[in-house]
């Protein structure tokens, strides 16, 4: 679908975080690295570049840049096609204890959007100030038959962009020099955002640092990547997976304009669920709307987080009043795909679901919201219907996903397990507690009895329980479907 625009503007940075430089990316050793690949001059041409489901980024004044500016072809892996990954090497020997930053357009985006908005520029300048340089790569993330790809692997075998920058870019960036997960970091904007949160949520790994601008933390699927299936969008919902954060040192960053009701108050909302899974993260909000404007507007604080330990991190600030009294409910109805949708939000007290929030209580998660869907598929219908998503958006603008009751007990007690009282924080690899045995036992006792299948046969109906991640407060609006631009429901009650 048509993503929505919006001007960005301000490029000063109102900074609520101060964040400190401390060296922990190391200094710079070993020998010069050679390339196969085409390598450009060291002054480029800053274009304008149209920014991931937003608008566009302003050109960039100074172009020169002191490193090397290097285009680099790699395959991707499910097509017959090569994709661009654009590299700004600094001017100092390429080796393992160099960092690299991996940075992922949004959509409509390319590999060109972060040199447009004059992130190379950036890095020469922190690192004039004192600070350690590091490589920007930016791989372009257009697919071939999915163009919005979610920097996802899709379900039918084509457009594997998770292998792609997983695999195939790192391979072809870092080449002999391979680093290590504390020398490599993963940001994005808008859509790169949500990839770059959800690829180091899957290969934590990998990463050892992750930045989110402007993103959305959700599955947002206009082009059929996960194939509506339910258990290829659970397992890319970040949301879902908290816990698999916890190994990660994480930085979210907003813009006080980004109104786009794919971003809108996704940023604050994410990182309330971090903190109530127990997962240490930084937050900021600074001037600016959905743009790559705003994106070199908190670069500079971007570089000092990677550059920062974690002595500095707090979490969000609380919810406003509003927002923390009551929890909505209600009864939405509408078609999708010539399906009857019947969708309610109902009390955690309702007979349904007082299972459930038993199970909630005991493991200590959050306050969450519980619907009931009921779906009768026409007798006439060709095949059989599947819902994959409901969401709700509030009056804050925020979405909230309603999930299947499965991944979310499955997170529930994954956070459970959290390690305590630990000298080490519970961060360091294979050292944590799983979930009690009492735990475990009810989970399984909760599901039993549970309708959780949304799949509907022609001419039959069924319901099913759904449970979103956050608690919904103020309903403006209710969707179905995988994607923003899907069917929206009339409340009936």
């Amino acid at each position: 679908m048509p993503r929505l625009r919006a001007a960005g503007l301000a490029l000063g940075v109102a900074v609520v975080l101060y964040i400190p430089a401390v060296a922990v990316w190391a200094a710079i050793d070993g020998a010069s690295a050679s390339s196969q690949h085409r390598t450009t001059t060291a002054a480029t041409a800053a274009t304008a570049a149209t920014d991931g489901k937003g608008s566009h980024a302003s050109r960039h004044r100074d172009t020169t840049i002191r490193g090397t500016r290097q285009v680099l072809h790699v395959a991707v892996p499910g097509t017959r096609t090569t994709r661009d990954v654009i590299v700004y090497r600094p001017d100092v020997p390429d080796s393992a204890s160099l960092p690299v930053l991996y940075v992922l357009h949004g959509s409509p985006g390319a590999a060109g959007d972060p040199f447009a908005a004059g992130l190379p520029q950036i890095v020469d300048r922190l690192v004039a100030a004192g600070y350690p340089p590091f490589v920007l790569a930016a791989p372009d993330g257009n697919g071939t038959k999915h163009p919005d790809t979610e920097w996802a692997n899709a379900v039918d075998g084509t457009d594997q962009f998770e292998t792609f920058v997983t695999k195939d870019v790192i391979d072809a960036v870092e080449g002999a020099n391979r680093r290590d997960r504390s020398r490599r970091a993963i940001a994005g904007f808008s859509m790169g955002a949500y990839g770059a949160v959800n690829l180091a949520m899957r290969h934590p790994d990998l990463y050892g640092q992750v930045v989110a601008l402007a993103g959305y933390f959700h599955v947002d699927d206009p082009s059929g990547v996960f194939g509506h299936e339910l258990a290829a969008i659970d397992a890319n919902t970040p949301e879902l997976h908290l816990a698999n954060a916890r190994r990660e040192r994480l930085l979210v960053v907003d813009g006080d304009q980004g109104n786009d009701r794919v971003v809108k108050g996704e940023s604050k909302l994410f990182v309330q669920q971090l903190v109530a899974a127990h997962v240490p993260v930084s937050y900021e909000l600074i001037p600016g709307g959905h743009s790559w404007s705003f994106v070199a507007s908190a670069f500079p604080d971007v570089a000092r987080f990677l550059d920062a330990d974690w002595s500095t991190l707090r979490p969000a600030p609380p919810e406003p009043p509003m927002f923390t009294r009551h929890q909505a409910t209600g009864r939405w109805q509408g078609k999708e795909s010539g399906a009857t949708v019947d969708v309610a939000l109902v009390a955690a007290t309702d007979p349904r679901v007082q299972r459930l929030e038993a199970v909630r209580t005991l493991l200590g998660a959050g306050p969450v919201s519980y619907v009931v869907v009921t779906i009768d598929d026409a007798a006439t219908a060709s095949a059989a219907y599947s819902l994959s998503k409901v969401s709700f958006v509030d009056r804050a603008g925020r979405t909230v996903d309603a999930n299947p009751v499965p991944a979310v007990l499955d997170e529930w007690l994954t956070a459970s397990a959290r390690p305590r009282d630990r000298a080490d924080g519970g961060n360091a690899p294979n050292r944590r507690d799983g979930p009690s045995p009492q735990a475990a036992a009810a989970v399984r006792a909760a599901e039993r009895g549970i309708a959780t299948s949304t799949s509907v046969a022609p001419g039959h109906s069924t319901t099913a329980v759904l449970v979103t991640t956050s608690a919904v407060h103020g309903v403006e609006l209710v969707f179905v479907g995988d994607s923003y631009g899907d069917e929206t429901l009339t409340r009936v009650g």
